[in-house]
């Protein structure tokens, strides 16, 4: 696969979910709902060469499906089949939706350019090849405690305005961690985003820019994505609210009131509707950061400008590993800065000038690295984790053998959605006739 070239001037990307034709799905749920990945066979194997996984990846978009391949004999690789219905899956793991199935094969090999690719155990990231360098793990910086921190502060005023209005047994801290998680999501989508178009570029945050030090060539003040944030979890919130009432009319044993059931389908409108408008934000936004110079916001991700340029810093002598300072402090790893180019080097500078800065920078070859001060010590992380995957871990891999064990002792007989409504075609033929 990394001998994988260009088919008709276009990098071939795409996906193989390693499956037995036999028994293909490795943890099928109990109950299947309708856009449930499925299995499909081709009418005859295709062996897997390199010549034939170009033209099959050109065929079977890998954000709707991927091509299904198993052993044939030791040495000898072909290609069955194709598991559909992976939209929602790559919607989840972009982190433009919350829900959805990971693919049921045993493992997937998820090919986005030359010389990079991923494989994963469902939701488990298994390890990757990234610019000629194995990875097998990321960096959670946009999870960790530090970060966490530096969005709160700048949450706090609207976390209160929701829990008043809201009312009821909403929890203040909870909704600012909320807002928190949204706002790590949004900067781990506009990432995503800029690493699509595949020009690198960078994101700059901070309440009071430094003027002296920063070259605005596109003055643009657009809140649509900090008020998206902020007013999703409003909407989510609200609807949670109702649902909560709702549920206690169920719990009794008593008929929903019609203006309840009514009010929970607007509100589930609303914050539908507000996700949606977040992707949009969360797309233009991104497309800005591809212009030559960064894209300029607050620490609630309101725009203030983009092609913008870092002036002349004092240099940085010391920058510390962020995953290491946050548990051992000034002991941390020490960062070789010259591995690193112009754009890191400028950001970096400007952080350690504007200390309530955060700088998000994403390289051409696909690397995204964070970089903030903590007190009087210069952080930076490296190769961050952006997708809504899991990290593999010797407890995670035996709590997943242990569910796919329980499943199989008290195996059921599958059902299909959650109504009576025939599922399939057939069964809709025969009960109609």
């Amino acid at each position: 696969m990394a001998t994988l070239r260009r088919e008709e001037g276009r990098f071939v990307k795409g996906s193989i979910t390693f499956a037995n034709p036999k028994k293909p799905h490795a943890d099928p749920p109990p109950r299947r709902r309708a856009d449930y990945p499925v299995f499909t066979k081709f009418e005859k194997p295709v062996d897997l060469t390199v010549q034939s996984l170009v033209k099959l990846a050109c065929a079977i978009d890998q954000w709707s499906g991927s091509i299904a391949v198993y052993p044939s004999r030791r040495s000898k690789i072909v290609a069955w089949g194709v598991v559909d219905q992976l939209v929602q899956e790559n919607k989840r793991i972009n982190r433009e939706v919350s829900g959805g199935f990971s693919n049921p094969g045993l493992l997937t090999v998820v090919m986005d350019g030359v010389g990079d690719i991923s494989a994963y155990h469902g939701s488990l990231f298994l390890g990757g090849l990234k610019a000629q360098s194995l990875v097998t793990r990321e960096s959670d910086a946009l999870g960790s405690m530090l970060v966490a921190e530096y969005v709160a502060y700048a949450f706090e005023p609207f976390a209160k305005a929701i829990h008043r209005v809201v009312g009821g047994k909403s929890d203040e801290m909870e909704i600012l961690d909320f807002l928190v998680r949204a706002c790590e999501a949004s900067i781990a989508r506009l990432c995503i985003g800029l690493k699509q178009r595949g020009t690198g570029g960078a994101f700059l945050l901070t309440p009071t820019p430094m003027d002296a030090l920063l070259a605005v060539k596109h003055a643009f003040e657009y809140p649509r994505l900090m008020n998206a944030t902020i007013l999703r979890v409003l909407d989510e919130e609200s609807l949670r609210k109702v649902w909560s009432v709702q549920n206690e009319f169920i719990e009794r044993d008593q008929s929903v009131p019609g203006d309840l059931v009514r009010l929970h389908s607007r509100a589930e409108t609303d914050a539908d509707d507000r996700e949606d408008e977040v992707t949009g934000a969360v797309k233009l936004v991104a497309s800005l950061a591809a212009l030559d110079g960064l894209v300029l916001l607050s620490p609630t991700l309101a725009v203030r400008g983009f092609g913008v340029k870092i002036g002349a810093a004092p240099n940085v002598s010391t920058v510390y590993d962020g995953e290491g300072f946050s548990r051992r402090g000034t002991k941390a790893r020490k960062i070789d800065l010259s591995k690193f180019g112009t754009r890191h080097g400028s950001m970096l500078r400007y952080c350690a000038q504007d200390r309530k800065a955060l700088g998000v920078v994403v390289s051409q070859d696909g690397y995204v690295r964070l970089m903030m001060t903590v007190g009087n010590s210069l952080l930076f992380w490296d190769n961050l984790k952006l997708l809504g995957h899991d990290e593999f871990s010797r407890k995670a891999a035996i709590e997943r053998k242990k569910r796919r064990e329980s499943r199989r002792t008290g195996a059921k007989p599958l059902w299909l959605g959650y109504t009576e409504m025939p599922k399939t075609v057939e069964r809709l033929l025969k009960e109609g006739s």
